[in-house]
């Protein structure tokens, strides 16, 4: 659930930045997650949170980034979703805990919309 609330946070502020803007639809969001963020509840969280918005309907293309554990121990792993309890990831090797600050990374990267006048306009999260 924690994963929705971020999606659905980030969704109405892209909704309000966008609002006003001569914009028809939008055509694509591109969001990069960390490894550690469940692409799933991503999609069923945009699915969710977008629908009766000016999002409704995007294409929702998910980049991914690794979140890798390096344990004191030598172990390495690169980290998603199903690894974790909460925050917290629990090194097979050894059995040390890690808290993993990473585990909810997510950012809109760029938009693509589709303007009024008939254009297409592609904008990255600096302008958006």
């Amino acid at each position: 659930m924690h994963e929705f609330a971020i999606v659905q946070s980030m969704v109405q502020e892209l909704v309000s930045r966008l609002e006003g803007k001569g914009i028809k639809r939008v055509a694509e969001v591109r969001f990069r997650r960390g490894s550690a963020f469940s692409a799933d509840a991503l999609r069923q969280s945009f699915l969710a949170a977008s629908s009766g918005t000016i999002l409704e309907n995007s294409a929702l293309i998910i980049d991914t980034e690794n979140t890798t554990f390096h344990c004191a121990c030598g172990y390495t792993q690169v980290i998603t979703s199903d690894d974790l309890i909460g925050h917290m990831f629990v090194c097979p090797a050894c059995g040390a805990v890690a808290e993993i600050e990473e585990a909810h990374d997510i950012e809109v990267v760029d938009v693509t919309v589709e303007m009024s006048d008939g254009n297409s306009l592609r904008a990255e999260n600096t302008l958006i």
